[in-house]
C-alpha cells in the first residue's frame, strides 16, 4: 500500500536542527520508504500507545520521526528527532 506523507513546515524545521547532514538525509529517506511501503521492517513503523492517531518511524538507530494519521493513507510528517524530543518535548511544546 502506498501512503502520503506531508512534511510540516514545524519538520522541515526540526530537519534543519539535526545539523548533521548524514542524519537528515536518513530522516528523508525513510520518509520517502514509508511512502512506497510502510510496512518495512527498517522503518519499525509503530502506533503510539498514548496518543492516538499518532505513528512513528525510525531514521537511525536513536532518530525518530513522528507521523500524525490525517486520513485513510495520508500522513502528516510533524516532529524529527532523537527518542527523548519525539516521544516527550514534542508534545510538551504543543
Amino acid at each position: 500500500m502506498i501512503v502520503t506523507v506531508i512534511p510540516t513546515k514545524a519538520f522541515i524545521r526540526d530537519l534543519k536542527r539535526l545539523r548533521n547532514a548524514s542524519r537528515q538525509n536518513s530522516a528523508r529517506e525513510a520518509v520517502v520508504l514509508c511512502q512506497q511501503n510502510h510496512k518495512d521492517q527498517r522503518l519499525r513503523f509503530e502506533a503510539l500507545k498514548h496518543r492516538v492517531g499518532y505513528f512513528t518511524i525510525r531514521s537511525t538507530f536513536g532518530d525518530r520521526v513522528l507521523l500524525s494519521k490525517k486520513g485513510d493513507g495520508v500522513y502528516e510528517a510533524v516532529a524529527v528527532g532523537n527518542h527523548d524530543f519525539v516521544y516527550g518535548a514534542y508534545f510538551r511544546r504543543r
